[in-house]
């Protein structure tokens, strides 16, 4: 039998596109959940350095110079380019606060200098911890913890690994798109996998002998050589294993939970301050960023279209809401905010479940724990979701290569190629850029 994978959004997509006469079984009514393939997924670049994986898969890997990714935050009403200058953050904070957040984050930055250079202070662990120790409470309230909030989930919840991804991790002096357009790009993985089988049920994965043997559907049985790679969400993985995963991998599995990504987006209607490639929205809102897909894509489909990204938790209300109710809570939001109004009767929403890990306590060791006993009974993580990692497109289809030839270096692939090197102290972090992933 060909190599088995197992989708459930683009990842899988890729994961079957890189690997060899590859079988994809994607449980998703829509090839990798796309929805709208003209729209491209997350950002729609990724990094250059995975430009040759990327060009493998997609047919193409264009450049992009990073003056067309143009970023702005908004945040307490005011819109101001990234990265921005330092007077700049003044005036992003109401009057009142202004001078009570410069003496605070004078205060806690000094009594962290005198922590590194005397010893003591206390342990950054939650994101919250984080940004309170670093810019004192009320600066780290009027900038930070909405975006947060609305990007990554509770700041009290999140391992400070998030903050330092965020800030830490230098974004690329350029970038490469996802194929000549998004619908192209898909197209062309599309055309590099052999055997899809789409909206498959998935039942369960059978395991022989601590080594996996069968992949149950709704159609039928499937013999596997011992070997599956998952490019799922880990939420459904408990379920098909079953009683085969051993007590410690399903404890660990339990705590690896995942957010839901949705993508609504809009044509504008009438004049207003113009959008910037990505708008980053630090006020209250129910979601994270507007982008203008048009700057960095030649395509007629997104001439004057808004994307608006959301990311939320399974129980949160909005997972509920049907498309028109959301996009026009997504057009309310907007115009509340003073920005450019969007059409809600033009809206093309798509849905990806679990798209982005949500990084709660002590998840690195637990993934990397589950990995290497999943590893041993035959089942290999790859793509976003089953990695549990925030990684562009280059950086899955790397991993998957890598994995592909030496599977029994799970540990050193996933420090080398997943774990980013964050280059910043904590203490040279500058909120003057903001974001760079």
């Amino acid at each position: 039998m060909s190599r088995i994978i197992i989708g459930g959004g683009p990842a899988g997509l890729r994961a079957a596109a890189a690997a060899q006469d590859a079988t994809l079984f994607d449980p998703t009514e829509t090839l990798g959940g796309l929805t709208h393939p003209e729209l491209p997924e997350d950002r729609g670049v990724a990094d250059p350095a995975g430009a040759p994986d990327i060009a493998a898969v997609y047919g193409e890997a264009p450049a992009i110079p990073a003056e067309r990714l143009t970023m702005a935050l908004r945040c307490n009403g005011v819109t101001v380019a990234l990265p921005m200058r330092r007077r700049q953050l003044a005036s992003l904070l109401p009057k009142d606060a202004l001078v009570p957040a410069v003496v605070e984050m004078a205060r806690v930055r000094a009594r962290a200098r005198m922590h590194d250079l005397m010893g003591g202070g206390q342990e950054r662990r939650t994101v919250a911890h984080w940004g309170d120790h670093l810019f004192g409470q009320v600066l780290y309230d009027q900038v930070y913890n909405a975006y947060i909030r609305q990007r990554y989930g509770d700041p009290e919840q999140l391992n400070v690994s998030v903050a330092r991804v965020h800030h830490g991790v230098p974004a690329p002096s350029s970038w490469v798109g996802l194929g000549h357009t998004p619908a192209e790009g898909l197209a062309a993985l599309r055309r590099k996998i052999p055997t899809v089988h789409q909206g498959v049920r998935l039942e369960a994965i059978e395991v022989r002998g601590g080594k996996v043997d069968a992949l149950r559907t709704a159609e039928g049985r499937v013999e596997l050589n011992g070997e599956l790679w998952y490019a799922g969400p880990l939420e459904s993985l408990g379920g098909l294993l079953g009683d085969a995963l051993p007590t410690g991998p399903r404890w660990q599995l339990q705590r690896l939970r995942g957010r839901h990504r949705v993508s609504v987006a809009m044509r504008r209607v009438g004049a207003g301050d113009e959008l910037p490639a990505e708008l980053h929205i630090a006020d209250p809102a129910p979601f994270f960023r507007l982008s203008r897909p048009e700057l960095l894509f030649d395509d007629v489909e997104l001439a004057g279209v808004v994307v608006a990204d959301l990311s939320f938790s399974a129980d949160d209300p909005r997972a509920a809401l049907s498309d028109a109710p959301l996009a026009a809570l997504v057009a309310d939001a907007v115009r509340s905010l003073g920005l450019p109004e969007l059409d809600p009767s033009t809206a093309r929403v798509r849905r990806l479940a679990h798209y982005d890990p949500e990084w709660i306590g002590p998840w690195h060791p637990n993934h990397l724990a589950l990995a290497l006993a999943l590893s041993a009974m035959g089942v290999h993580l790859v793509g976003r979701l089953a990695t549990h990692r925030f990684v562009d497109a280059g950086q899955e289809l790397q991993y998957m290569a890598a994995l592909q030839k030496r599977p029994a270096e799970l540990r050193e692939l996933s420090r080398t190629l997943l774990d980013p090197p964050v280059t910043l102290n904590d203490q040279d972090v500058s909120l003057t850029r903001f974001v760079e992933r």
